[in-house]
């Protein structure tokens, strides 16, 4: 875990905004559905209504020096995608940061407080209605980006691949999601991916996903090159119509430690290639899946691996049944009830990193 450590405390340095040490022009906006004008500056008292007009606020940027983006409770509707693409020159200490006011780990933090995301994108074209469609959430096209704090629905188009994040393109590194919330319904609001990117440094912390299809999916690295340095750690995963993860040419320093995934179709899911990379798996509780390891691609599972594909494993229980809290309005809603199999793990949205001694 030393490897963790080092990282650990390169995301937290990169999560404390306006350093005193940053040498560039800190840049702060704020967001809020319920009382924001997208005429406004968005200051802390003239907020932003829209997380759209603020991303073509920082995208006009380009100065040196860290942004951050602040939104308050409330229900953001996209209706369409939010994407992040200026030429400011972030750094792994000056981010662009998408955040919520209040965070998990403050004392008056609830679920109802979660900034919530909703897409109601429709891309299809007249005479096409019943065509197959994509929507994407937030897209991020820029280095050193950390997502933090924000809840995301799916879309209800009946036939979307749907994306809440993702990241692709090239020379792309260091994106992490933390603290954050996906909530799908295969029927209703359906999340295909939670959370999707290519290239280095790719980081999913700290979060849970229900009900959704795919939840962290590392996906194909430019010209065939396998993302470096990435990590899924801390999370839970609960009814995942595909799997809990996927990786596709994930370098195999691929961290993968503390997580829950259970009662989904695949725990991991991976691309068919002739040299599979063998992953580690430390300290996780994996089960009631209807399978441990597949095959997959972009349309979904191709079925299960053989023998060729093995995990080195340390502390994984196989066996136990996981218990989340299913009550909308307490402070631990779907983590795993405090006493429960599997609660002492850390996983969920609340980082225990300063209490706790890492193995």
């Amino acid at each position: 875990m030393r490897m963790y450590l080092k990282k650990a405390s390169v995301v937290f340095v990169g999560l404390v905004f306006a350093l005193p040490v940053s040498s560039g022009v800190a840049e702060t906006l704020y967001v809020d559905s319920r009382t924001g004008r997208d005429e406004n500056p968005g200051t802390k008292a003239e907020p932003l209504r829209t997380i759209w007009q603020a991303a073509a606020m920082v995208n006009g940027t380009t100065e040196k020096g860290p942004s951050t983006i602040k939104i308050a409770p409330g229900v953001y509707n996209f209706t369409e995608s939010v994407v992040f693409e200026n030429a400011r020159p972030y750094t792994e200490r000056d981010r662009l940061t998408i955040e919520a006011v209040i965070l998990p780990d403050e004392p008056r933090w609830k679920p109802a407080l979660m900034p919530v995301i909703l897409s109601t994108e429709d891309p299809r074209k007249p005479g096409t209605l019943d065509a197959l469609t994509a929507t994407y959430g937030i897209q991020i096209k820029v280095s050193h980006v950390t997502i933090r704090g924000l809840k995301f629905l799916g879309n209800p188009l009946a036939r979307n691949w749907h994306a809440c994040m993702s990241r692709t393109g090239q020379g792309l590194d260091d994106l992490v999601v933390t603290q954050c919330m996906f909530v799908g319904d295969r029927d209703a609001l359906n999340v295909y991916c939670a959370v999707l990117a290519s290239g280095n440094g790719f980081v999913v912390d700290h979060s849970v996903f229900y009900n959704c299809t795919a939840c962290a999916v590392f996906w194909d690295g430019t010209e065939g090159i396998p993302g470096k340095g990435c990590a899924m750690r801390y999370c839970i995963v609960d009814g995942a119509y595909i799997s809990g993860v996927w990786t596709c040419q994930t370098a195999e320093d691929f961290e993968f430690h503390h997580n829950i995934v259970t009662r989904s179709e695949y725990f991991w899911v991976r691309k068919r290639v002739e040299n599979p990379s063998k992953y580690r798996i430390g300290d996780c509780i994996v089960t009631n899946n209807k399978y441990y390891s597949g095959y997959a691609v972009e349309s979904g599972p191709t079925g299960r691996t053989g023998s060729k594909v093995t995990y080195e494993e340390n502390n994984v229980m196989k066996r136990g049944e996981v218990v989340l809290v299913k009550d909308k309005k307490a402070r631990k809603y779907l983590h795993v009830a405090e006493g429960a199999f599997g609660s002492d793990l850390g996983a969920g949205l609340f980082d225990k990193r300063k209490k706790r001694k890492e193995p």
